[in-house]
């Protein structure tokens, strides 16, 4: 029946319906309360999953529904060239899809964990995360554009959305745990502080680097480039002992997962690929 055709676009779906998903349980998850307040100061801090007193494990939940999203977007591409499906609707479903699990569903985290958890801060301040859909949307854009212009497609401008996605997913899962098990580690660094502080960044560092020209390490055309190839090897397998070392001293994996993307921030652009390999 040629059901193989449908296998990418499917996991593309599926990583459209995560951020979907998330939103969703943020607002009405089972274990959730509905709204008590409007949108200021301590009324909104009793508000969807993260308002009971199982909302470490509402938030635990919605963390690894987004990050199996994640996992659909990485594999959509690989399956569409193993099924030799690619074309421009994969393309565009793509970042579509992106556009909501890495740049809709970030700016509304974010939002609510301003708002929940730190009431103090000016109301403007309180929405600054809306720079990741309007990040997210603009490198998507910009991608697409590249793309219908023939660019070849080899290394990333720009941090790639997902890998945005991926820094708030840490501070998701980093609240989760503060909230099931409190402060943990050298002078409660798994606080309420650390995840305001990990929201500052990902509401103004992450969406700064997604929309700018730095070049980035990209995990597409294995195989043609053996230096290239290495090199990332490398930096990957750094990228997993950081990411160990910081998860077990900080005692908390999501602080882990962020210590991985800034060290890919900050050396991705030194792993590019050798034009005359290509």
């Amino acid at each position: 029946m040629g059901l193989h055709k449908y296998y990418a676009n499917a996991l593309t779906m599926g990583n459209l319906l995560s951020g979907v998903l998330v939103i969703i349980g943020l607002f009405i998850w089972p274990f959730g309360s509905a709204v008590n307040g409007l949108l200021s100061g301590e009324t909104f801090v009793e508000f969807g999953a993260l308002a009971q007193s199982e909302r470490g494990w509402g938030m635990l939940a919605l963390a690894l529904i987004w990050l199996t999203g994640q996992l659909f977007d990485l594999l959509d591409g690989i399956v569409a060239r193993w099924t030799r499906t690619e074309g421009p609707m994969g393309v565009q479903l793509d970042s579509i899809a992106d556009a909501v699990s890495s740049g809709v569903t970030p700016a509304i985290v974010g939002v609510m964990f301003l708002h929940a958890w730190a009431p103090a801060v000016p109301v403007l301040v309180k929405f600054l995360p809306l720079t990741m859909a309007m990040a997210a949307t603009w490198r998507l854009a910009r991608f697409n554009v590249e793309y219908a212009a023939g660019a070849d497609g080899s290394g990333f401008r720009g941090m790639p959305a997902p890998a945005g996605a991926l820094w708030w997913i840490g501070t998701l899962l980093v609240g989760a745990q503060y909230e099931m098990f409190g402060s943990w580690g050298l002078y409660g660094v798994g606080g309420m502080v650390t995840v305001v502080a990990s929201t500052a960044i990902g509401s103004t560092l992450i969406p700064w680097w997604m929309i700018s020209d730095r070049p980035m390490m990209d995990l597409k055309g294995w195989g043609k480039n053996p230096v290239y190839d290495r090199k990332r090897v490398m930096l990957l397998g750094g990228l997993v002992i950081v990411g160990i070392v910081v998860a077990i001293f900080g005692r908390a994996f999501g602080l882990g997962l962020q210590a991985a993307l800034l060290l890919y921030a900050f050396f991705g652009k030194f792993i590019q690929p050798d034009p005359t390999h290509s």
